[in-house]
């Protein structure tokens, strides 16, 4: 029953791709459309956790700070609902403020370097600023992974409410339409403020005369996981 769900929100996609609404907006639809007709979804989970060790191993260039994404296992549990994202939160040591629904643009950073530090001697609050920002990005991922578990659990419901006899085709895209412009403002609140971290932590690292490499590497890393995860969904709905 859940790979029903999943298909759901893969049509959600599909008919936004095939529509040219989202496509307008996020051109990685495109490329989600092709991998996950062409990809089965076991290669596409591969691909997702490949895509989690490297992030780690490269965010691990730019700071000590231990911050750990949530495991392929515990995201499946905030999607179906089994776990919240307090745990997640707790268990992970994510910042809580990131994923919730309020503005947290004024949240500044806790820097953790002496008050008086030279101009070269940046390393301590510049390993802190990255290692913070990026505890920010696995916070913003699992508030919005989260919502798509809310909504699959939502759909799924409204479809199951429905008598046998109607429970076909023409409902499912019934619904996936009903839920068209939400999935869409959803997936761009999740890019203004993964943005606004990138920026936040751009604008820190040239105070600090730190190296900003860092920042193209989580705008990467979070394109790539958007693809990956689109694909996936859309491969799940190519098997069906």
């Amino acid at each position: 029953m859940k790979k029903v769900v999943k298909v759901l929100i893969a049509l959600l996609i599909l008919i936004a791709a095939a529509a040219g609404v989202v496509v307008y907006y996020y051109g990685d639809n495109i490329s989600a459309l092709i991998s996950g007709m062409n990809s089965s979804s076991e290669d596409l989970a591969v691909k997702m956790n490949e895509n989690r060790e490297k992030l780690k191993t490269q965010v691990e260039k730019y700071t000590s700070v231990q911050v750990a994404d949530m495991s392929a296992e515990d995201e499946e549990k905030l999607l179906s609902g089994e776990i919240s994202l307090e745990d997640v939160a707790e268990k992970y040591n994510l910042p809580v403020d990131y994923m919730r629904d309020d503005d947290v643009t004024g949240i500044s950073y806790k820097s953790t370097a002496p008050v008086a530090v030279s101009k070269n001697d940046n390393t301590n609050e510049i390993d802190a600023v990255v290692g913070e920002s990026v505890s920010r990005m696995y916070a913003l991922k699992a508030k919005y992974v989260n919502k798509l578990g809310e909504l699959e659990r939502a759909v799924f419901k409204e479809y199951s409410s429905l008598p046998k006899e109607k429970q076909n085709d023409d409902a499912k895209y019934k619904i996936v339409l009903n839920n068209l412009n939400y999935v869409s403002e959803l997936e761009k609140k999740c890019d203004d403020e993964v943005s606004n971290v990138l920026a936040s932590l751009q604008t820190e690292l040239e105070k600090l005369e730190g190296d900003t490499e860092i920042i193209g590497i989580l705008q990467k890393a979070y394109q790539d996981e958007k693809e990956v995860k689109k694909a996936y969904y859309m491969s799940l709905y190519n098997k069906n």
